[in-house]
């Protein structure tokens, strides 16, 4: 009868564990919410790829109303992204020169001999660079390829002001500097 008694205390004890030990399992399989760096990459992914599939044939066609339509229907993502910024984001040629600037500004810049531009265009991969405004500000800038047959047709650049992604995302500047875009 002790027997019977200690047997029936065991298969107990064992379903308890064995139902703690399903619970664990069970939380251990649960998707890990992404990490602050890992968030930033991918909301800025996601904008940077519908910019250049959207961009990719008024790019082509030199179609600059195109392209400023474009900028103009993606404004509530990017003031999103970065409500602070003092530009959001900007279009080139596959030369580095500005087609247009969103929201639109008087600048007429050439970038062809910028480190970044100079790499996405040769690599034909997204960039990143830490950049600093004359007047103080750092920024992180996020420069895509827009192409087309495998050829840069052109280039989008987004920038983000450095204290809005560490307020935001917690993102510190070696953690920017470590993302890669292209995986």
């Amino acid at each position: 009868m002790r027997s019977n008694v200690l047997h029936v205390a065991f298969l107990s004890s064992l379903r308890w564990l064995l139902l703690v030990c399903a619970v664990l399992l069970l939380l251990a399989c649960q998707s890990q919410p992404l990490s602050s760096a890992a968030s930033f990459k991918k909301e800025v992914k996601g904008i940077l790829n519908k910019l250049c599939t959207s961009l990719a044939g008024p790019v082509f066609k030199g179609d600059l109303p195109g392209i400023e339509s474009v900028l103009s229907e993606s404004e509530p993502q990017l003031v999103k992204l970065c409500p602070r910024c003092p530009f959001q984001v900007g279009v080139l040629n596959q030369k580095g020169e500005i087609l247009a600037v969103h929201p639109p500004t008087e600048r007429t810049n050439n970038f062809s001999s910028y480190d970044l531009v100079i790499k996405v265009i040769s690599s034909k991969q997204i960039q990143q660079q830490k950049f600093f405004l004359q007047n103080g500000p750092e920024l992180y800038i996020i420069c895509a390829p827009i192409l087309r047959q495998d050829k840069v047709i052109g280039l989008i650049g987004i920038a983000i002001s450095a204290e809005e992604a560490k307020s935001k995302w917690g993102l510190t500047e070696k953690e920017f500097m470590a993302l890669n875009f292209n995986t």
